[in-house]
């Protein structure tokens, strides 16, 4: 067993500190961007492996109480940097002392107690578990919320394997009395931890790339159905989760109720003052709805100054007091050139045991909205299902 376990490590170790180079390389090409400080971050992280892998050899060969605290420090770093980079990703804050305080802590405490190697060897490598076990813990509770499930897992088992590799050292003290800086002979109790970490490091580069991946397509799914202008869905995003809801509705037996609503006399708005008063009128309705209480589940932008919201769960009359109130919140919040407020007229309409979708509720709330219209505009109409 063990004679099939003996192997060239100082290759072996050339061609990891080589990969690692290439990696180091490669990511920033395919990634590095500047809305992006995440992946910035990580390729830190990348630099300082190499740099880990250059002070771990040559503490190996002179056994230099500060070459040893530095490559204590590096490799404590590695992690710290990746693990700040998916803190950045997830929308966190950084606190500073999570991330410095282990490797400077643990390089300061090498030097200031003048620990020998061996015995610095294994302190690295419990800071160096402790931190994996806590990332890997991260990635698996927090992770899930950004990236895809399965990129995740991949990103935490890269971990898991990282933490195996560097509590062995640990344990083998423990349990056979054994230590070393980082022996490059072949034996078992060396290959197979660096396997461990081979095989960890790869996956969590891997992962750290189809987490990109998923971030990008997470971020062109928002372009396709997102109004860019005032934040809310695009007509495409209403009708494939206004669909969705329906059917959840029906499931569920819940009322569902539809806002049709058009802003009073928009094109004088565009025409005195110009499109890009016109634009902001949009963006500020676009954030009074979403600051507006309670939330509708689908608000969306139609095109021009046509929206829609979506209510489940509550009839067209507490809809409509809704509405009511997210005029009252809108004129207050936004105001024209001239001091006057923008106004909007809106039609509602509360689903029907006989409607066949949501297109029904929606003909009957645009049908209201023509009634308000028709009406002197600056009001909301509840529609009739026989209006359909």
């Amino acid at each position: 067993m063990d004679a099939a376990l003996v192997l060239d490590m100082p290759t072996l170790v050339m061609a990891r500190v080589v990969s690692i180079v290439v990696f180091a390389i490669g990511v920033p090409i395919m990634t590095l961007r500047k809305d992006r400080p995440e992946t910035a971050v990580f390729c830190w992280s990348l630099l300082m492996a190499i740099l880990s892998w250059i002070t771990v050899i040559a503490a190996v060969f002179t056994r230099n109480l500060y070459v040893v605290a530095l490559y204590a420090g590096c490799i404590s770093a590695t992690v710290s940097l990746q693990w700040a980079a998916i803190v950045i990703m997830t929308g966190r804050k950084v606190h500073s002392a999570w991330f410095v305080v282990p490797p400077v802590g643990v390089a300061v405490v090498i030097m200031a107690l003048r620990v020998p190697s061996p015995e610095a060897a294994i302190l690295s490598c419990i800071v160096l578990s402790l931190q994996l076990a806590a990332a890997s813990a991260f990635v698996m509770v927090c992770g899930r919320q950004v990236v895809r499930p399965s990129t995740a897992v991949l990103m935490a088992l890269g971990y898991a394997f990282s933490f195996c590799s560097a509590i062995s050292r640990p344990l083998e003290v423990l349990f056979s009395g054994r230590v070393d800086l980082y022996a490059l002979s072949g034996d078992a109790s060396n290959t197979l931890p660096f396997f461990a970490s081979y095989i960890g490091t790869t996956l969590i580069i891997l992962s750290w790339l189809a987490a990109l991946k998923d971030r990008a397509e997470a971020r062109l799914a928002l372009l396709a159905f997102r109004d860019e202008l005032t934040g809310l869905a695009n007509r495409r995003a209403l009708h494939e989760q206004g669909r969705k809801l329906w059917s959840q509705s029906r499931w569920q037996g819940t009322v569902f109720t539809l806002v049709a609503l058009d802003l009073d006399f928009f094109k004088k708005v565009n025409d005195r003052w110009g499109h890009e008063e016109g634009d902001r009128v949009l963006a500020a309705f676009g954030d009074t709805i979403m600051r507006s209480l309670p939330a509708p589940e689908i608000a969306a932008r139609m095109g021009g100054e046509e929206f829609c919201l979506i209510y489940a769960g509550a009839d067209a009359r507490t809809v409509h007091d809704f509405v009511e109130q997210l005029r009252d919140d809108f004129a207050h919040r936004l105001q024209l050139p001239d001091g006057s407020a923008v106004r909007f007229s809106a039609g509602v309409a509360q689903s029907a045991p006989d409607d066949d979708g949501i297109r029904s509720v929606y003909r009957r709330a645009d049908n209201a909205l023509y009634q308000a219209k028709a009406s002197g505009r600056d009001c909301a109409i509840i529609g009739s299902a026989l209006a359909a």
